[in-house]
């Protein structure tokens, strides 16, 4: 039994060779030897060699040499007569088949557009360069924040870390026991101490120390009373779902951006990556402004 045809091959043919309500002086004829002729479509050497061209790389290696393009021509004979019958029956003005086929021009429309950018607008170092320094935002590390805290749940706990097994059972409780400790961090005792002595979370016996991190370690709430904070500074307690954290800043490292001439070949074409970005966006948001478009709700 003959094997069923890779269905790469298929597709890209078909991408090739098959119009809806297109003859094939519609498509390009290709020039030089004509290789097969198959019901009156005509297959030339050039045309054949640039299919080969937009196969995958795996697939390609299928067809190298005279065998391999000996298969590869008995695939396309077969599958061209198989198209010309599916064209006899007009499945090719169906409905779905016109839509899929609009689809798939543009997806290789596109591809060609994303080639010609990057072959026709690709930058030199001294440009790259200026871009890289002109957007630090794209290319700086994250923010690092060392912190602590002191946790207060306004319900009981199974298990109680600081040292005075202390537990705020329910919100009285809890407000009171906010109170107390803010007191304690106003008359200058350190926060680690206070920590140990009564944070109910399991950072207590390290003095409520966090560690460092980034932003997206921690819930929302917490950043968000974090990144108003100073070094140093202690904040008034915020509410999360695990109860009130009166936070400790230590400290808060500001991104940094690597000089250009550092920059390793991956990281050079992570900066191209960004340019080409940019580059797209400013062509899509262009031609939004001088294009007509009325999309009904």
């Amino acid at each position: 039994m003959k094997k069923v045809l890779p269905l790469v091959i298929i597709v890209l043919f078909l991408l090739v060779t098959v119009g809806c309500n297109k003859s094939q002086s519609e498509y390009y004829k290709g020039t030089g030897k004509v290789i097969a002729n198959i019901n009156g479509y005509k297959l030339t050497e050039d045309k054949f060699k640039l299919l080969i061209d937009t196969l995958p790389e795996k697939a390609k290696s299928q067809y190298m040499g005279e065998e391999g393009k000996k298969k590869l021509l008995e695939q396309l004979t077969v599958q061209k007569l198989l198209v010309q019958e599916a064209k006899k029956l007009k499945l090719d003005k169906k409905p779905e088949f016109l839509v899929r086929k609009e689809m798939d021009e543009d997806t290789i429309l596109l591809e060609q557009y994303y080639k010609y950018l990057f072959e026709n607008f690709k930058p030199d170092d001294k440009a790259l360069e200026a871009f890289y320094k002109s957007h630090p935002e794209l290319f700086a590390g994250e923010e690092e924040f060392e912190a602590y805290h002191i946790l207060v749940t306004p319900q009981k706990d199974a298990k109680i870390f600081n040292t005075k097994k202390s537990d705020a059972q329910n919100e009285e409780q809890a407000q009171k026991k906010l109170k107390m400790i803010q007191g304690l961090l106003k008359k200058g005792v350190s926060f680690e101490k206070v920590a140990k002595e009564y944070s109910e979370g399991p950072s207590a016996p390290r003095g409520g120390y966090l560690g460092k991190f980034t932003l997206g370690r921690m819930i929302p709430e917490f950043e968000n009373a974090l990144k108003k904070m100073k070094p140093g500074e202690i904040s008034e307690p915020v509410k999360t779902r695990f109860g009130y954290h009166i936070i400790y800043l230590k400290s808060r490292k500001k991104p940094e951006v690597k000089p250009f001439e550092k920059l390793n070949e991956q990281e050079k074409n992570m900066v191209m990556q960004a340019y080409f970005k940019d580059l797209l966006e400013k062509k899509i948001e262009d031609l939004k402004k001088k294009a007509s478009v009325v999309i009904s709700k």
